[in-house]
């Protein structure tokens, strides 16, 4: 008998049976629940673009901010981190933790850099 002009030789082919209650089993139904997580958004869309721009590195060196808060608080500090709607501002005295939706305005302080 002559072999095709292109033949690949390869290992003998098995027939195996399979249980039909071993299939059963890996299509059970799986009762965990997934849920998306939402991230909460910045509702004033100015005051977004204005963390946006004095969060980055180059932006942030040096320049003091004062957040006017809806409560009519003001803090005076640089901005450490942007995490989602919480934001890290370093003030002379310690390390505050605000939500971004509770900032009325954003004013450049004339204050000079705390050591």
């Amino acid at each position: 008998m002559e072999e095709p002009l292109l033949f690949i030789q390869t290992p003998p082919f098995y027939y195996i049976e399979v249980d039909e209650d071993t299939e059963e089993a890996s299509l059970e139904e799986s009762t965990s629940v997934y849920e998306i997580t939402r991230r909460e958004r910045i509702k004033n869309s100015v005051i977004a673009r204005q963390l946006h721009y004095f969060s980055q590195p180059i932006n942030r060196k040096n320049r003091h901010l004062i957040f006017h808060l809806n409560n009519g608080e003001k803090i005076t500090g640089i901005i450490e981190g942007l995490d989602g709607i919480l934001i890290k501002i370093r003030t002379q005295d310690d390390l505050k933790t605000i939500n971004a939706n509770d900032i009325e305005t954003i004013t450049v302080s004339s204050k000079k850099a705390f050591k």
